[in-house]
């Protein structure tokens, strides 16, 4: 079964943002027939952003005017790398998840899409993203290329992937990344 084919498949879990800000990430991937790839970003520093400097998925916070969180995705990859998603490139949905910080839970639920993007669009980085690139998803699974990592946050050490000899990824996309791998996973 194909990456496509267990994506449209899998049904995701929601969480009820009751009280809760709601947010949406855009989890991108290219090359599913041959050698394919996930998109990400990594943040521009600011000290107000609690997620400064930290690799994400494209995405934020949903805007009065967004019709759902799938159109925050849309718009939030649209304003931050310049990247055109529409329905059409929609292959699935992972589970949600709750917004957490320092171990803590915050009032903050987080939907992450999956979109199919063939061929690769040039990314233009706004203010809030310092650096934007592709990693292969053998990469993401190869584990030499798992690490405790300490996080400058918290006393314990998070699980994460040496994603180069720099960036680290961790946190809720490394939990969103997971996820997908799950899903996707041959039995």
């Amino acid at each position: 079964m194909s990456i496509r084919s267990r994506l449209e498949s899998h049904t995701p879990e929601f969480i009820m943002p009751e009280a809760c800000r709601q947010a949406a990430v855009a989890l991108i991937l290219c090359n599913l027939s041959s050698s394919p790839g996930m998109f990400f970003i990594e943040r521009a520093r600011n000290e107000k952003d609690p997620w400064s400097g930290q690799i994400a998925f494209p995405g934020g916070n949903r805007d009065p005017g967004d019709d759902n969180v799938l159109s925050t995705a849309i718009r939030e990859t649209r304003e931050e790398v310049g990247i055109q998603l529409d329905h059409s490139c929609l292959i699935g949905r992972i589970d949600d998840q709750q917004g957490r910080s320092n171990y803590q839970i915050i009032p903050l639920v987080i939907s992450c899409f999956v979109f199919q993007l063939d061929p690769i669009q040039d990314a233009t980085n706004n203010h809030e993203v310092a650096d934007s690139f592709w990693i292969d998803l053998d990469h993401l699974l190869n584990p030499d290329h798992r690490i405790q990592y300490q996080t400058p946050y918290a006393d314990e050490p998070y699980p994460g992937v040496q994603l180069d000899s720099q960036r680290v990824l961790w946190g809720l996309t490394y939990r969103f990344v997971q996820m997908f791998m799950e899903t996707i996973r041959q039995d």
